[in-house]
């Protein structure tokens, strides 16, 4: 059955009934949702596939997808599919140039590529997905897909591990609750009591060494990045073929790359409180 939007609440005013409209809000999360059906497994969908995967009606689904049309974020092609618009490229391209951390992220990474090799990833959360916001490319080629707006996987990987394990305890809960399988799976504790176990071991190592998780001829290591709050921001990462990790040294790479994170922090954190002062 086609789901409803609740009937609305009748509001007497005097002599007057007044019958509210559709929350502007629920509709803008709806329409939007339609940005989210789009991956690298899909990039292109027809109308129908958007109102079928949605559960909305065939009138509701085909404005939404008008709607997104007429505004650049989705595209029509050739044959009647749509796939996500050039508005989307602009909006990222806006993000780019006025990121703080990125500015001041791509010359320091830039540094310890030439001085560790490999290839470095600044990351970041949002939400229940880590993403991968720069990538400084080294001496080697890894064949690494890990362009700008790449997901990593939530519980494998030093990138990933590094970030989990410094969320807020809420959070590593709501992710256990959710992912309580996956998690067995991959070895990382049968209770939630194990699983944080194990993410505190990071926490108090300061960095994780990962080798073949993702990919079996890459290790990578990782340290926290931090906001002006404490909370974790994201990752730094390099990563390397796996067969150096002879030649790597753990512990100073790990420090090279907690020192490089500590300068993206206070870069970042100076160039915001730069922008927020008032003008003289």
């Amino acid at each position: 059955m086609t789901p409803r939007h609740p009937v609305a609440p009748v509001i007497r005013c005097g002599r007057f009934r007044v019958v509210p409209g559709p929350d502007p809000m629920s509709t803008l999360k709806r329409a939007l949702a339609i940005l989210d059906l789009f991956s690298l497994e899909t990039p292109v969908l027809t109308a129908e596939e958007i109102i079928s995967r949605l559960a909305y009606s065939a009138p509701t689904g085909y404005r939404y997808i008008r709607d997104l049309s007429d505004l650049g974020y989705l595209l029509r092609m050739t044959g009647g599919g749509y796939k996500l618009g050039p508005r989307i490229i602009e909006l990222d391209h806006l993000i780019i140039d006025g990121d703080p951390v990125l500015a001041v992220a791509r010359p320091i990474m830039r540094e310890v590529v030439d001085q560790v090799g490999g290839d470095v990833l600044l990351s970041v959360i949002h939400g229940l997905r880590i993403l991968n916001i720069h990538h400084e490319r080294g001496p080697d080629e890894l064949g690494i897909p890990h362009g700008r707006g790449r997901a990593h996987p939530l519980f494998r990987g030093a990138t990933a591990k590094t970030i989990v394990a410094f969320l807020p305890r809420k959070d590593q809960r709501r992710l256990y609750e959710a992912h309580p399988d996956e998690i067995l799976d991959l070895g990382l504790g049968g209770t939630l009591a194990e699983f944080t176990g194990k993410l505190d071991q990071i926490r108090v190592q300061g960095f994780y060494l990962g080798v073949g998780e993702i990919s079996p001829e890459r290790a990578g290591i990782a340290v926290p990045v931090f906001q002006e709050d404490r909370r974790v921001f994201g990752a730094l990462t390099v990563t390397f073929l796996a067969t150096r990790l002879n030649t790597i040294a753990q512990d100073r790479t790990a420090a090279l790359l907690q020192s490089a994170a500590r300068r993206i922090e206070s870069l970042a954190l100076a160039t915001r409180m730069k922008e927020q002062a008032p003008a003289a």
